[in-house]
């Protein structure tokens, strides 16, 4: 891989061990004469990623993710786990122990690079800026109240009373929708899913057929609210996108996946 410019998206260091590990990014790069710039997550901007042939995500699974955030080409990340004791990595390739011999490897063109499947939503046909990489949530405005909606899927429209729905990636399916009882999908089907959060059953509602399901690439899921207002938000880090009573909200795969860098010997899920 030619690298002339890279991107250090890291969070600040809160131990040795992940100060070390930023450090020792910061030295590899030097090592190899890469131009690089250093920003905070919580600081990043579309300008930043501009002239980037490499991003690399120091931190943990929250930094990956808000850095993909700003990436819509095929600009490849890697990421490094600053400290695999307490921080669960699933989308890190790397670690402090291995960086330099991966790095070596990346330079050399012995790498593999896995497409993360994303997801776009609309708004009354209009799309949101963001991309999912883990999944869409939608919801009522507040979040204790319960959300009535019609929900429609493969030419099926049902009426529903819940605390929201979850619509999940492959990558996502390893996260949130896993915990609240989806179905964990391979990494390399283009495929997604959702999930139907405490599903309401009682006199005015009937039991959910479309409880939860797997969809292929092309398909699609709809919800409009009958009542109230209602909000949709994309892994948890983006702004809470709102929109009222028969709004119709559209959920599907994204022609942009995201370029993730992995090595055959990765200790962790990518």
């Amino acid at each position: 891989m030619k690298i002339n410019n890279a991107l250090v998206v890291y969070t600040n260091p809160k131990n040795n061990a992940e100060k070390s590990t930023l450090e020792l990014v910061k030295k590899t790069l030097k090592k190899y004469k890469i131009n690089y710039k250093g920003a905070h997550r919580g600081k990043l901007s579309k300008k930043l990623f501009q002239n980037t042939d490499l991003v690399v995500a120091v931190g943990g699974d929250g930094t990956f993710i808000r850095a993909s955030r700003f990436i819509f080409d095929k600009t490849p990340v890697l990421g490094v786990n600053s400290d695999p004791r307490y921080k669960e990595g699933f989308l890190m390739a790397a670690s402090k122990n291995d960086l330099e011999e991966k790095f070596k490897s990346t330079m050399k063109g012995k790498y593999k690079i896995k497409k993360l499947q994303r997801l776009e939503a609309y708004i009354n046909d209009k799309k949101i800026s963001e991309l999912a990489l883990n999944e869409f949530y939608i919801a009522s405005e507040k979040p204790y109240h319960t959300a009535i909606y019609f929900l429609s899927v493969r030419g099926k429209r049902e009426r529903q009373k819940s605390s929201g729905i979850l619509i999940s990636t492959a990558t996502g399916s390893n996260a949130w929708i896993k915990s609240a009882g989806g179905k964990i999908l391979p990494l390399e089907k283009r495929k997604f899913e959702y999930l139907i959060r405490e599903p309401y059953y009682g006199r005015t509602c009937a039991r959910c057929d479309l409880f939860r399901g797997i969809l292929n690439k092309d398909e699609k899921i709809e919800i409009t609210f009958e009542v109230g207002n209602g909000i949709l938000i994309a892994d948890s880090l983006s702004s809470e996108h709102k929109f009222k009573a028969r709004n119709k909200v559209v959920v599907r795969m994204s022609k942009k996946p995201l370029y993730c860098i992995s090595f055959n010997d990765s200790p962790y899920k990518i």
